[in-house]
């Protein structure tokens, strides 16, 4: 169970910005470094996610999870992540899509797990199909003359 929930998104030069909330929860500040995994579930066809952590903490993985890339990365003066291209391409992240952030594990030992959500969309189901409240009339008006 996630402690903390967040949302964000990639940016087109592979920044991802960590509400400051969860980062000081899980002990991360500007100019430190972390340790990135990139996570895939076995026999599954979800897309892969990536889980940030200190280098104190060790973040627990299930059976089914398997590490497919471990890389160290500093974050910026603005807290934010920068991705390289090989862990976007692994990830299958690319810029303005929407990522989940979620804190999880125990007091002083808490991980990030950064789930991809997939393009941004700007519009909303209802905003294609139009309002509700604009519903078509049942019946026509015709005017006869006798």
């Amino acid at each position: 169970m996630s402690l903390i929930r967040g949302f964000s998104k990639v940016d087109e030069e592979g920044k991802i910005a960590i509400p400051s909330n969860i980062r000081k929860k899980a002990g991360l500040s500007a100019g430190s470094l972390v340790e990135i995994k990139v996570i895939r579930i076995k026999d599954s066809s979800r897309w892969p996610h990536l889980i940030v952590h200190a280098f104190r903490v060790c973040p627990r993985l299930s059976m089914f999870q398997v590490v497919m890339r471990e890389e160290e990365i500093e974050i910026d003066d603005e807290a934010n992540l920068i991705l390289t291209d090989d862990l976007l391409e692994e990830a299958k992240l690319e810029p303005n899509y929407r990522v989940e952030i979620k804190l999880y594990g125990p007091n002083q030992g808490e991980w990030i797990t950064i789930y991809n959500r997939g393009p941004n969309r700007l519009t909303t189901l209802q905003e294609k199909i139009g309002r509700m409240g604009k519903a078509k009339k049942k019946w026509k008006e015709m005017t006869i003359e006798y």
